[in-house]
């Protein structure tokens, strides 16, 4: 009997849709949730109970240096405590983990690396000026032509959870992780006393040399280079002048010295050494810094016009840009 062929193409099209659909029921075994394991990120406050972040940064370093996971944690509100809610659970490849946590969505702190080994927090490229809107290409403080000049961070709560965790394939069981994020940049306070001749229209801004690049979890401290951070003052009375920046501290024990220069708005700066201070205070993350004896010209006026680049000679005392 010969077949006619819609009889012959009808039966071909039967087994090619059954195939097809075979086909997709198997992709979606590739989705099925026994490649991933459970996790519940619990969050402990309790070390930082006045942190008010809007997100939390998650990372899963695997233990064998290949690439994380990141996840960022919106707020789901307030616990009873009042505290930030971050608890959430996710789903990740089964393995050997570092994790490490930190507050995201800030204006200055940027990631960069995506290994445990690799991975920091910094801050973007600055210039010496920018505290007080000006682009004029201020002389730097001797000795630090190889610093590179960074915006001061924003305030870091962060965490490296102690235990490597390990995340088994197949679980049915979320693995409990607690996460104790806790305030690990640092802040100088300064304070000027006994300034000479300060007046109303005086603008001034300040710069901390010397001082950690970023903080790096894996040491859960700061590291990478040296570098110069740029802060505003602002008036404190007649004769003061005071301002706070926040930086990811100090890279000590070292032998490399701290300059506090002040920049003045009638094209003036003065020097001081601060080593000590730093290096000595009681608490490397709330630095107080207290200097003195700062002589503003008489009736100089506020002189610091955009494009100026030409600096005058520099004096021990008194140095006049």
């Amino acid at each position: 009997m010969r077949l006619s062929l819609k009889q012959i193409i009808r039966p071909l099209t039967i087994v090619a849709v059954l195939l097809l659909c075979h086909a997709c029921r198997h992709r979606e075994l590739c989705f099925d949730h026994s490649h991933t394991s459970p996790v519940s990120l619990v969050f402990d406050w309790s070390l930082a109970p006045d942190a008010d972040p809007h997100t939390m940064v998650v990372w899963f370093f695997p233990v064998d240096g290949t690439a994380g996971t990141r996840f960022e944690l919106l707020r789901n509100g307030t616990t009873t405590r009042g505290e930030a809610d971050f608890n959430a659970e996710v789903k990740v490849a089964p393995g050997q983990y570092f994790i490490v946590c930190h507050n995201g969505d800030t204006d200055n702190n940027l990631e960069h690396g995506n290994t445990f080994r690799s991975y920091g927090i910094h801050t973007y490229d600055d210039n010496i000026l920018s505290p007080m809107n000006r682009d004029d290409d201020a002389p730097r403080p001797g000795g630090t032509d190889s610093q590179p000049i960074r915006s001061q961070a924003n305030t870091l709560y962060a965490h490296t959870h102690p235990d490597i965790v390990t995340l088994w394939p197949s679980a049915s069981d979320a693995v409990r992780v607690v996460l104790k994020p806790r305030e690990v940049t640092a802040v100088y306070n300064v304070l000027i006393t006994g300034v000479e001749n300060l007046t109303a229209d005086v603008e001034a801004s300040a710069v901390v040399t010397g001082v950690a690049e970023q903080w790096h979890p894996a040491s859960e401290g700061p590291g990478g280079a040296e570098v110069i951070v740029p802060f505003a003052l602002r008036h404190c009375g007649s004769d003061c002048l005071k301002g706070s920046v926040v930086l990811f501290g100090d890279n000590a024990p070292h032998d490399i010295p701290h300059k506090l220069r002040v920049y003045v708005s009638y094209k003036y700066y003065y020097d001081f050494d601060i080593t000590d201070q730093i290096h000595e205070a009681p608490d490397p993350q709330n630095v107080d810094i207290v200097v003195s004896g700062l002589r503003l010209p008489q009736g100089a006026g506020s002189g610091l016009s955009p494009g100026v680049s030409d600096w005058g000679d520099v004096t021990e005392q008194e140095i006049q840009m």
